[in-house]
């Protein structure tokens, strides 16, 4: 599926696209310059991206234009050009220059066609985000999915990005004590032949309240040449800028919850901040009952609760997760159990 952004000052293309099941709009059509650079740094991927030469008002358009390509190099761009406006501007495969809006899908979808046939990319790299409120198994899943879908031969990154709450370390038992680490590929730990970890950012960023987003934007890039998965464990904290960032650069988002009233009022306060204060599609969000039990909500309170967002498994608490903790012994069930999850994801 490719995502779409317009930003022509003209919402007859944005409903178009919005009916084609093989694109995905990721907002209503963009009427500002400087609203379409906040929605660019916002999301993980822009495929293809409208452009309207009369939105652009505090830039010029070439500058404007090599803005959008540093934010992200791999968009489409279909400039829709006004006869008086001057640009040096050239055409070339990833940025394609009209005198006039165009509104054929079909003409639209062929071009697609041709440049996508065209890109190939080194790796497919998925960064998932792993949330949910405190206590609810956040560091657990996020280790054991990691485990699990690294036998598969995925190249895997896990990232622990809860800085009040970090967990990762106990659970996988590391020991080893990173020093003098200048850069944050310096606190790279291998855990097995395909999965590493990054557990120890409080010691990249002490201060929990001056952590450097952009230096970790940076990392995310340069790590979605070098892996299949990125996995990140965040904070249940809302007041935290650096996990809404970290979200607006993952593919998914697993939201996990316990399937009780205490529960469910925990996340519902969650993903309301989520959607109103940070703008989070809920396209974007899965759903995973943790910790489920024969007394839990049933299922369709949940659909009830939260009809936009994709609820697509639960997790039972087994015995058997103690012994893979405290033991290091695996159990199948738990192996198939975090297969499914990940199909679904």
């Amino acid at each position: 599926m490719k995502s779409v952004l317009t930003a022509i000052g003209n919402p007859m293309l944005n409903r178009k696209f919005t009916e084609l099941e093989d694109y995905q709009v990721l907002t209503e059509d963009i009427r500002t310059d400087e609203e379409l650079i906040e929605w660019m740094e916002r999301v993980e991927q822009v495929d293809i991206l409208f452009l309207c030469s009369n939105i652009i008002h505090n830039y010029a358009v070439d500058e404007f234009i090599r803005i959008i390509r540093k934010i992200s190099k791999d968009t489409i761009i279909f400039f829709f050009k006004s006869e008086n406006i001057e640009s040096s501007v050239k055409e070339d495969d990833s940025l394609k220059i009209y005198n006039s809006l165009e509104f054929d899908l079909k003409f639209f979808e062929k071009i697609f066609q041709q440049i996508f046939r065209k890109k190939v990319k080194k790796y497919t790299s998925k960064t998932i985000a792993i949330s949910g409120p405190s206590g609810i198994g956040k560091s657990t899943f996020s280790t054991f999915l990691a485990q699990n879908v690294e036998k598969g031969n995925m190249k895997t990154l896990l990232i622990d990005c809860d800085l009040e709450e970090s967990q990762i370390r106990t659970i996988l038992k590391i020991k080893k004590h990173l020093q003098n680490m200048e850069n944050i590929k310096d606190a790279i730990i291998n855990v097995n032949k395909n999965l590493d970890v990054i557990c120890h950012l409080d010691f990249i960023f002490p201060n929990k309240n001056q952590i450097d987003f952009f230096r970790i934007q940076e990392m995310l890039n340069e790590f979605k040449e070098e892996y299949n998965l990125i996995i990140i464990d965040t904070s249940s904290k809302l007041e935290n800028e650096f996990t809404k960032r970290i979200f607006y650069n993952c593919n998914k988002i697993v939201f996990l919850l316990e399937p009780n009233m205490l529960g469910v009022k925990k996340a519902q306060n969650m993903l309301e901040v989520f959607e109103n204060d940070w703008k989070i599609s809920n396209k974007k969000i899965k759903l995973i009952l943790n910790k489920t039990n024969m007394y839990q909500i049933s299922d369709s309170i949940f659909g009830e609760l939260f009809p936009n967002i994709e609820l697509i498994g639960k997790m039972k608490y087994l015995d058997s997760y103690n012994l893979k903790i405290n033991k290091n012994i695996d159990k199948k069930e738990i192996k198939k159990e975090y297969e499914k999850i990940y199909k679904k994801i």
